[in-house]
């Protein structure tokens, strides 16, 4: 069986490819961006004089005139010397030789690229030159050395000079970065070579007996030179920026990679927490940027994709979109998920509100831009494959009693058809015991172990990505075509993801440069798990009797008619095999793109125009099966059950222009750019729910009794101009401005208009300071920063009208005549001033690099202050209204961000570089509106117990809950007449659910070509409320409910009403059970805090095994794991991640989520 298995999967493996291949080679054909052949450059005639001038300027007019680019090192050419050249109508092949003949150079044309490197003198044979010694030098006895030098990428570099240290001898390395060496065969002396090449490190290697070196290239630090794409994909010097950003580089999502790639990310980015939710590996990625900025449910970033925003919408459990029907609690993921993360060329985070000020009302909590690859990586047509297995265990944290089997009240099941399926009261477990289940099934009463592990199934995720590329001078394109095969844990859930990607840029008439990419995807979601709920969901698995056989769970699911066969007295808790016959379908259709031209009017005066577009069709249907034994019975002549089809189309379109001119003029330099946008949103909803049926297991529209139908549709537009400036100061101090105006279709004509400013600063003291300053500050930079930005999403379409609906029943009129009626339907007046809310925040940073890059520091504070934030606030009922929308909320988020980069050990063959990240953040509710009583609201309300309330003067997030009564000594107390715990007559606080420290530290070790990463995360400072634990105390699961069952009663350890010592007995069961009678939230709080081994990843490059002519360029193979292990935890029983709800207003409110996977396996690139 395991053998047909792997051939199946390797039969799709290969059809998927050769069809990719088929596809590649066909586009190849009709390429447009061929390079052209090395001869027709070298064939190219010039006419050229050069008397007495430096080789430089020779050989940048020799540039100028034939299109070529030459790359050499200062080892082998020196620029300043002077030279004369004459040629007339000659071929460059021509010039070539005659120029660089008597200087003992050679070059090599790859490309466009001439690489110059040294020519062996005649004298010595060895490979090695000397340029300044003479060739009657005596001999010595040498030997070869070779070997390749890589970039950071690990391809090949060439012209990278390689000399003997001490000495004027060397060579520089050709086209494929392969260089070959005499060195001297001294056993008694140590030859090193020193490896240089323009904006890389330099290099010592100790040659000793090795006759083969290779060696990877640092680049210098980028802190000066470094370019990072900002707001509206403008490209940006990074010392000039004045507020924080990260990068993110493709191999952190590509290598170690989770099915949504945002997941990958974790604990990787200061300042950014990322949750993968305990709702499927299809489900939502929740992130959230320096803390929770607003009191709503959703705090997500905007998702800009090459410049243009893209829908994320959260279909997860309780998240942005309700469903209709009974038991909706599954996760239908987001729009990141249908990103190929194969297609990603970088990520850049502009965590705060000055660094997505440009984005106006879209920016409140940050921006996530994705550029996609566009074109080739060199010259020439490429082709490359990547594919990555992994394979998905689900974990069982669980550390329950065994020593008391399934009944309740002490006593086992010993009748037919018991109802204690959900509960572990019964008796002690003595060798020989049998229990009655089912209709007089009688087995062995002994432990069940392991059942979580047993019910769910090993998963697998199989990626598969073929990518065509091409690259010139000009442009070039990227195409790449993806599958994503995911086999969930839960038996018949799955999903499968299909990408195709292009992207192109092409330079014409030198000025107008064309640009552009399309994305589709089309995503099946099969039987997403259902969560947290008591039906169809986990919670039944861990509250499941501990002596409760699956085998038999299973055999016995349903009855001779299909119904569910009654086997818990709590009807809602679902069998789950029963459970295995609700549906879900989910199918997504989804083109995302943009196409953009840019004219450069001069080298310094542009305009640009662009249109993106982001489009999907959702179509979902799934059922509440007929037969469970929740649902009420049907009329006479139908069976129960559900059914219901949703189909959603979601449309936004951004058009936008810029226009901008950069200048310096002496020490003053001048960045100018304005532009505008337009965005239109329309978003279109049908839905269809039946109720019962007339053909059992027959689940369409037109076999139900009960139709309701439901259609809706909303529009948004946005219009905005913007623009931004920055004037420097010698290149070492920046004042950046921005200010960008939207104009709403959702606000009243009164308040439609709304500004948002932005200034920073930027100031690189290293550099204007660096005659004074210590040689081991490399860098050295402080920043500070002002904006204002908002919410978009705040004022709902329509949100200024009044709605009416339509009685069912006509009514008479005066003269007797039935006519209909209309009446406003909500509670909610209308408020036309009300307005999106606002945040403005303050942020100031230091960065450095010490003792030449090895250490490294960017520490930031940030203030944040929401406020205008959206709350319903009570009016008088005497003009048939319960309430109003007012902007009256406001809460401050102040935090730290650190981000360490540190090099303890730095040789020329062993690396080891540590990264730590970490943010502090500390959320406040200000203010809540005068009508507030208390002082604080209800947002959110756990399934079994606990809320989540915003307290004024406290951070956001507070858990509440009744606690156990205590007297003034803080003893428990307990009712006199049946021993019970007694409850706090008002729910109390217990602390914030939000961390206040998130964060990782990454360890990476390079040894001779041998890669090893670790990840460790962690998230502190915060609370939680278990309902698993809650149900596992109530269900007699948890081991602290051992206590009183020898004796068969339970004595609370504390006092009566009275102050008397507590003596009175509760029994065990009703004792246990009363924190769920009384809705006790106390005993289930615990400390949220997670310390976790994340990744790991070793990997290897065997590209330098491969020969030259071999049509495979390089191999990479890497063996990855996630959620590797805890390392520690404070909560029993579950994972602190396992829960699925993306909701802000349910954070804390732990619900029994799908069990957390580890994920091993490995991923393969293969260039060609």
């Amino acid at each position: 069986m395991r053998k047909h298995l792997y051939r199946q999967r390797w039969l799709k493996l290969t059809s998927f490819s050769l069809t990719q291949g088929l596809v590649m080679f066909l586009l190849a054909g009709v390429s447009y961006a061929h390079p052209i052949k090395a001869q027709e450059y070298l064939s190219k005639r010039l006419t050229l004089r050069a008397e007495n001038q430096e080789i430089k300027k020779v050989l940048t007019d020799i540039e100028k005139a034939t299109g070529v680019q030459f790359v050499y090192s200062s080892e082998v050419i020196d620029a300043k010397q002077k030279v004369s050249v004459q040629a007339t109508n000659s071929t460059l092949e021509e010039v070539l030789i005659k120029f660089l003949k008597p200087l003992r150079v050679s070059y090599e044309l790859v490309g466009r690229k001439i690489v110059l490197s040294a020519t062996p003198s005649v004298f010595n044979q060895t490979g090695a030159v000397d340029l300044h010694e003479k060739a009657t030098e005596p001999a010595s006895p040498k030997r070869t050395v070779g070997g390749r030098v890589t970039d950071e990428k690990g391809t090949g570099l060439p012209g990278v000079s390689v000399l003997i240290k001490g000495t004027q001898r060397g060579t520089s390395t050709n086209a494929q970065g392969d260089f070959q060496l005499d060195v001297p065969d001294v056993r008694d002396a140590a030859t090193v070579l020193v490896f240089s090449f323009v904006g890389y490190e330099s290099k010592e290697v100790i040659v000793g007996n090795q006759s083969r070196i290779e060696v990877s290239m640092t680049p210098e630090s980028k802190a000066l030179g470094e370019v990072v794409v900002t707001a509206l994909g403008i490209k940006k010097q990074a010392k000039s920026i004045g507020y924080a950003t990260a990068t993110v580089a493709s191999e952190q999502i590509t290598v170690n990679r989770t099915t949504n790639f945002m997941n990958a990310l974790q604990g990787k980015i200061a300042g950014v927490n990322i949750t993968s939710l305990g709702s499927g590996p299809a489900g939502t990625s929740k992130i959230r940027i320096r803390g929770q900025s607003s009191f709503g449910g959703n705090n997500s970033p905007l998702i800009v994709v090459n410049g243009v925003p893209i829908d994320n919408t959260t279909y997860g459990a309780r998240g942005d979109v309700s469903e209709r029907g009974s038991n909706r609690t599954s996760d239908g993921g987001d729009g990141l998920s249908s990103i190929n993360p194969d297609n990603i060329e970088t990520m850049t985070v502009l965590k705060g509100a000055a660094a997505s000020a440009l984005y106006g009302s879209r920016a409140k909590d940050g921006v996530i831009m994705i550029t996609t690859k566009n074109r080739g990586s060199g010259n020439g047509i490429g082709l490359e494959y990547n594919t990555n297995f992994t394979t998905d265990t689900p974990l069982d944290y669980t550390d329950y009693q065994y020593e008391y089997g399934q009944g309740e009240n002490g006593v086992r099941p010993t009748a037919p058809f018991p109802t204690s399926g959900q509960w572990s009261f019964g008796e002690k477990f003595q060798p020989g015991m049998t229990q009655i289940l089912f209709d007089g099934v009688e087995v062995p009463y002994v432990p069940q172990r392991n059942q979580i592990t047993n019910y769910y199934r090993t998963g697998s995720t199989w990626t598969n990505t073929l990518t065509l590329s091409s690259g010139n001078d000009f442009g070039g394109f990227s195409l790449s075509v993806s599958n994503l095969d995911n086999k969930t844990i839960l038996p018949g859930s799955g999903y499968n993801r299909k990408t195709i990607n292009l992207g192109f840029t092409q330079t014409l008439a030198k000025k107008l440069t064309v640009s552009g990419n399309v994305n589709y995807s089309n995503e099946s979601r099969k039987n997403p798990p259902n969560i947290a709920e008591q039906d169809y969901s986990p919670v039944v698995l861990y509250n499941m009797a501990n002596s409760m056989p699956l085998d038999l769970l299973e055999k016995y699911a349903t009855d001779t008619n299909g119904n569910e066969v009654v086997w818990s007295r709590f009807t809602n808790r679902t069998n789950p095999y029963f459970a295995l016959q609700r549906f879900d379908n989910i199918n997504t259709d989804r083109v995302f793109g943009n196409l953009t031209a840019r004219y450069n009017f001069t080298d310094w005066l542009f305009l640009q125009g662009r249109v993106g577009q982001d489009y999907y069709s959702r179509e979902q249907d799934y059922n509440l099966p007929t037969g469970s034994q929740r649902q009420p019975p049907a009329p006479v002549g139908f069976v129960n059950g559900q059914y219901v089809q949703d189909v959603r189309n979601v449309r936004e379109i951004n058009a936008d222009f810029l226009l901008g001119a950069n200048r310096t003029f002496g020490n003053i330099g001048v960045n100018v750019n304005v532009g505008g946008n337009q965005m239109y949103r329309k978003i279109s909803r049908h839905n269809d729910f039946v109720q019962d049926f007339f053909t059992r297991g027959l689940y369409t529209l037109g076999n139900g009794r009960l139709r309701d139908p439901v259609y809706e549709l909303s529009e948004r537009q946005v219009n905005s101009l913007y623009g931004s400036a920055e004037v420097s100061y010698k290149d070492v101090l920046f004042l950046n401005g921005t200010v960008r105006n939207d104009w709403f279709s959702t606000l009243s004509p009164a308040n439609r208009s709304i500004l948002y400013p932005s200034i920073t600063a930027s100031f690189v003291f290293s550099q204007a300071f660096a005659s004074v300053l210590p040689g081991w500050l490399t860098f050295g930079k402080i920043r500070a920063a002002y904006a204002e930005v908002g919410s978009d999403t705040d004022v709902s379409p329509y949100a200024n009208n009044l709605f009416y609906s339509i009685n069912s029943q006509q009514f008479p009129s005066a003269g007797g005549t039935p006519q209909p009626l209309a009446s406003i339907s909500g509670a909610t007046v209308p408020n036309a001033n009300l307005r999106p809310m606002r945040v403005s925040e303050k942020e100031v940073g230091l960065e450095l690099k010490l003792f030449n890059n090895l250490l490294g520091l960017d520490l930031t504070y940030y203030d944040k202050l929401s406020s205008d934030q959206i709350l319903r606030a009570q009016i008088s009922n005497a003009g048939g209204y319960a309430n109003q929308l007012i902007n009256v909320g406001e809460s401050r988020n102040q935090g730290v961000e650190m981000l360490v980069n540190f090099s303890p050990i730095k040789v020329p063959r062993f690396d080891w570089n540590i990264t730590v990240n970490a943010a502090y953040n500390v959320t406040k509710v200000l203010n809540l509106g005068s009508g507030i009583s208390d002082n604080m609201i209800t947002v959110g309300t756990g399934d079994f117990t606990g809320e989540l309330r915003q307290v004024v003067g406290l951070p956001i997030g507070q858990l509440f809950g009744f606690g156990y009564l205590r007297d003034g000594m803080g003893r428990q107390v307990f009712d006199a007449g049946n021993g019970r715990p007694l409850r706090t007559p008002t729910q109390i606080s217990f602390g914030s659910a939000l961390p206040l420290w998130v964060g990782g530290v990454t360890n990476s070790f390079s040894y001779k070509g041998i890669n090893l990463s670790f990840l460790i995360d962690f998230k502190l400072g915060h609370k939680m409320i278990s309902g698993t634990n809650h149900n596992a105390w109530r269900h007699g699961l948890h081991k602290a409910t051992l206590v009183g069952r020898a004796e068969n009663y339970v004595i609370g350890n504390g006092v009566n009403p009275n102050g008397e010592v507590n003596q009175t007995k509760s029994g065990v069961q009703a004792y246990y059970e009363t924190v769920r009678s009384q809705n006790i939230a106390e005993e289930f709080v615990y400390n949220a805090g997670l310390w976790q081994l994340r990744q790991v990843t070793l990997g290897y490059d065997f590209s330098r095994f491969l020969p030259t002519t071999f049509f495979i360029k390089g191999v990479r193979l890497n063996a990855v794991a996630n959620n590797v292990a805890v390392l520690k935890k404070w909560v029993p029983n579950i994972h602190p991640e396992q829960f699925g709800f993306p909701s802000d207003n349910l954070i804390g409110l732990e619900a029994t989520g799908l069990p957390i996977t580890r994920s091993v396996g490995f991923n393969l690139n293969v260039r060609f």
